[in-house]
């Protein structure tokens, strides 16, 4: 052991620059390894922390070729799938709308994210119970709460038998926690939330109210297409108008029943959720990365095998054996590939609480992924072991009379493997590089292209309560601010989702399909969206739509003044088509309509969820959110209201997509700048071999600039070759990404272009900055002999 430590440090101090580069790279290496493994351990076991998960499914539906499949479908169909088989051993009927509410317990307010269902919905999914029972949400007003909200709520799970109040403790709208369960896993598709039951009779036998999600659990023997069957049957004899258009052929596919362990990777529903692949190319990346250090690390220990022959032969004479010697330098690239990962989990310890967490949604704790630890550990072991395997054999392979003569380093054997290995770092770097100018092309579309509407004059805000039974005083106060042209309310935010609420109204020949959104009379005008024909909501209007052009076009018969379709309400405008959902959708053929609730919504509660403020040009924004935020505390004091830009609101929209975009982005860069370090231990290995060579060639003549050009045109043929060969790789990872638009950025020759100029000029200039002291060196001290 002292002799290992003692050639590791005289190594150290001996190449300094190259043995803290190597480290740092491998460090780098391991750190990036570890971060994207934790996003695909995350993604991979999604939805598995469920007890026997592989016996829970979620119910899918496809109504009409219109809607195609969904999740969302009406209670009593709910009902119906769980008793159509004896193999269901549960059934979780849940509000697809739920979402966070708010709550004030011993004076404190939380907001909390909330789940409700019918009975004890919760059968499914089996939570582990710390206190009181599952079964409490059977009774109306009691609740479950996992036991990190116990903790919050109280300070200790003893919350059996305590009340919250929902909202403020003035609304009276009391409830009482029945159960504390333990939490579910980060990576679940249900929650660690607050389970509240709905009222029992609620939309039951209500075959219109499509606003349920269906979860089943089963006995592992189910058979799929049968009770796909049974409930089709059933539903011909309690509602034949549903299934009369519906052939037997057509009922074979009604019902569809994913596993929950793939809903993470399901589109439906959810169009921005992941992809396996894209789980499998950060899989990939995660192993490149390492494999380049890996070879970097070779690369090092060859480019220093040559200047420690010397020693090496000098202990062969002394009596030591081939064997021992392999073995120390075997150790030694194993104890510099240790303590790479020591250093990378520094890196890690300091840099948990910057941007990097943001980067992948698991958590970046290193005591919550042992197991990935120890994987981490073995392969830094494994790779000092394969990385010192070959140097060792190399440097000890010759008779010490013909040490200082050995010449594999300028054979065209030795040439090959490390132009192969250098080639293997080129081709990942162009890969990743080409990969991400097409990501960051669709980004940027998405950010630039033309929405229809003013969005750069756009702040969106939150509505409290209090504030949306006060609206026409907010709107009045908002209007009062410096640089506020308008405000408008609106159910939700334009651009910011896949789906909206969803109408289907008429029927045969007459039946329409479209997307709402509900808003009040100032909406279009705030937004700066165009009428085409007719008018503009006015105040007094209600239950009236102004519909885009592609639903006119779609469904002819609509005109301006008429009824929409037979029994319902009248159209008084038509507008032009915007970009109102994502670019995962086709929204110039998808119809849509802006809709003011009145007299026959009077009971659908309250809507105005958003408050759309326009800003006027060369306004401070910034300044003008100060003053809203400000200004709506006077309705509810101490709220946030939550003011943003519409480009942050677009940017969270595709919040998954550009998340995987930075992960690229940084880990192409760690790419190239490991591979950069790769090339400075290669052309410190050559440049080394061919220094008698090099001052021959000065004293016939060659200048330092001709002596540049010879290292550098070496590495441009092989930098062309790699780029040739990993831009199909490069378009298919981009091609794939973009695949989840609707609208795509054209995929343009200059990221090509940029991509090759890029790497190619990092690589030239790596290589001229180190040439340059051998290129430069006196002649008469590269020539002279021993």
């Amino acid at each position: 052991m002292k002799t290992l430590i003692r050639n590791f440090t005289h190594t150290f101090r001996r190449f300094f620059t190259a043995s803290v580069l190597n480290i740092m790279g491998l460090a780098i290496a391991f750190a990036s390894f570890f971060v994207i493994m934790t996003q695909v351990d995350y993604d991979l076991n999604f939805n598995k922390g469920y007890k026997d998960y592989e016996h829970i499914y979620r119910v899918e539906v496809y109504p009409n070729d219109d809607n195609g499949w969904q999740t969302w479908m009406p209670r009593p169909l709910c009902e119906l799938i769980g008793n159509g088989s004896p193999h269901i051993q549960a059934i979780s009927i849940v509000n697809s709308f739920s979402g966070s509410a708010k709550f004030e317990v011993g004076g404190h307010q939380f907001e909390e994210i909330t789940l409700s269902g019918f009975g004890n919905f919760m059968k499914t999914f089996q939570p582990r119970m710390i206190a009181g029972s599952a079964d409490a949400l059977e009774r109306q007003g009691q609740v479950l709460i996992p036991r990190s909200m116990a903790m919050r709520f109280f300070g200790s799970i003893d919350a059996v038998g305590k009340t919250i109040f929902e909202g403020k403790q003035a609304d009276n709208r009391l409830l009482t926690v029945g159960g504390v369960y333990e939490d579910f896993p980060e990576n679940s598709q249900i929650r660690s939330c607050l389970f509240l039951p709905l009222r029992s009779e609620n939309n039951k036998d209500n075959w219109q109210n499509w606003n349920y999600n269906c979860y089943l659990r089963t006995d592992g023997t189910l058979d799929p297409d049968e009770l796909n069957r049974s409930v089709f049957q059933r539903m011909k004899e309690i509602v034949p108008e549903r299934v009369s258009a519906m052939s037997d052929n057509e009922a074979s596919s009604f019902l569809r029943f994913t596993p929950i362990a793939d809903v993470h990777f399901s589109k439906v529903g959810n169009k921005s959720a992941s992809s396996r692949t894209t789980v499998y190319l950060l899989l990939c990346v995660s192993f490149l990365i390492v494999i380049v250090a890996a070879i970097n690390f070779m690369n090092f220990t060859l480019a220093e095998t040559p200047m420690r022959v010397k020693s090496i032969n000098t202990q062969k004479v002394l009596g030591a054996t081939a064997g021992s010697l392999r073995m120390g330098l075997v150790l030694e690239a194993v104890l510099v590939s240790i303590i790479a990962l020591g250093i990378s989990m520094l890196f890690l310890l300091a840099l948990r609480d910057s941007g990097l967490q943001d980067l992948v949604t698991a958590s970046l704790d290193l005591t919550a992924h042992p197991l990935l630890l120890a994987s981490t550990l073995g392969i830094s072991v494994l790779i000092g072991m394969l990385a010192g395997l070959y140097p060792s054999y190399y440097a000890t392979s010759f008779p010490p009379a013909l040490a200082l003569k050995g010449s594999f380093g300028l054979s065209p054997k030795g040439r090959k493997l490390r132009t192969l290995l250098v080639c293997f770092q080129f081709f990942v770097a162009f890969m990743l590089v080409i990969a991400i100018g097409i990501m960051y092309a669709q980004s940027r579309y998405i950010r630039t292209a033309d929405y229809g509407y003013d969005k750069d004059a756009i702040v969106v805000g939150n509505m409290s309560w209090d504030a949306i039974l006060q609206k026409e005083a907010v709107a009045d106060e908002l209007s009062r601010i410096s640089g506020v042209e308008g405000v408008a309310f609106s159910q939700r935010v334009l651009s910011s989702s896949d789906t909206y609420m969803g109408w289907g109204r008429g029927s045969d020949d007459k039946h329409i399909q479209f997307d709402v959104l509900p808003v009040d009379y100032r909406y279009l005008k705030v937004m700066g969206i165009h009428v085409t024909e007719g008018r503009d909501f006015k105040p007094g209007d209600g239950d009236v739509y102004i519909f885009n052009e592609a639903a006119r076009k779609k469904y002819p018969w609509m005109a301006v003044d008429q009824l929409a379709t037979d029994g319902d309400y009248p159209i008084v405008g038509f507008c032009e088509n915007i970009r109102y959902s994502t670019f995962r959708n086709d929204d110039n053929s998808q119809p849509m309509a802006f809709f003011i609730f009145g007299k026959d919504y009077a009971d659908w509660g309250r809507w105005e969820n958003i408050v759309n403020v326009r800003i006027s040009a060369g306004t401070d924004k910034i300044a003008v959110i100060h003053s809203l935020q400000k200004t709506m505390e006077k309705f509810t004091p101490g709220h946030d209201f939550d003011f943003r830009f519409m480009d942050e609101v677009i940017d969270n929209s595709y919040r998954n997509e550009l998340r995987f975009t930075r992960q690229i982005l940084l880990f192409s860069l760690l790419a190239i700048v490991i591979s950069m370090i790769g090339v400075f231990g290669l052309t410190m290995f050559e440049s080394e071999y061919r220094r008698k060579e090099i001052g021959i060639r000065k004293i016939f003549g060659s200048t330092t600039g001709e002596i540049l050009r010879m290292f550098n045109k070496r590495y441009l043929y092989i930098l062309m070759g790699c780029f040739v060969v990993a831009a199909p790789f490069g378009w298919w990872i981009g091609l794939h990404w973009l695949e989840g638009f609707a609208e795509k950025a054209p995929i343009s020759a200059w990221i090509f272009l940029i991509s090759f100029l890029l790497v190619t000029a990092i690589t030239l200039l790596t290589v001229t900055v180190q040439s340059w002291r051998t290129a430069r060196e006196n002649p008469a001290n590269s020539i002279k002999t021993e």
